[in-house]
């Protein structure tokens, strides 16, 4: 049984939309790290302006695993699921996490910790 609050965390879109309204010139950066038949890996790159994407200098960055099948929505896009994940990692380490207490984790990944635990 999951020992959390899903409500005191946030969703990794409205972080993303507090970054882009302090950033308006923002843009965020996803490659594909690995994928396989049953794993992939992204990583997500913040960019506060077109000047730091030119020199390839960002201003976090943050890197999500998932596993296809793996809980009800890896069923169908689990390569959705971890780009979202690895924005939400690259936001929480400029600063915009996901709890109320301050810790990296988006409410995505925690509703991930929950349906394994079920």
């Amino acid at each position: 049984m999951a020992n959390f609050n899903l409500d005191d965390y946030t969703p990794v879109e409205d972080r993303l939309k507090k970054y882009l309204v302090k950033f308006e010139d923002a843009r965020v950066i996803t490659k594909v790290v690995s994928n396989t038949d049953t794993r992939i890996i992204i990583k997500a790159a913040l960019y506060k302006n077109v000047e730091e994407l030119s020199k390839n200098l960002p201003h976090a960055t943050g890197i999500a695993e998932e596993t296809r099948g793996e809980g009800f929505v890896n069923k169908t896009s689990h390569v959705e699921n971890c780009e979202t994940s690895a924005i939400g990692r690259a936001l929480a380490n400029a600063g915009y996490s996901g709890n109320k207490g301050g810790s990296r984790a988006s409410r995505e990944e925690m509703e991930k910790v929950q349906r394994l635990q079920d």
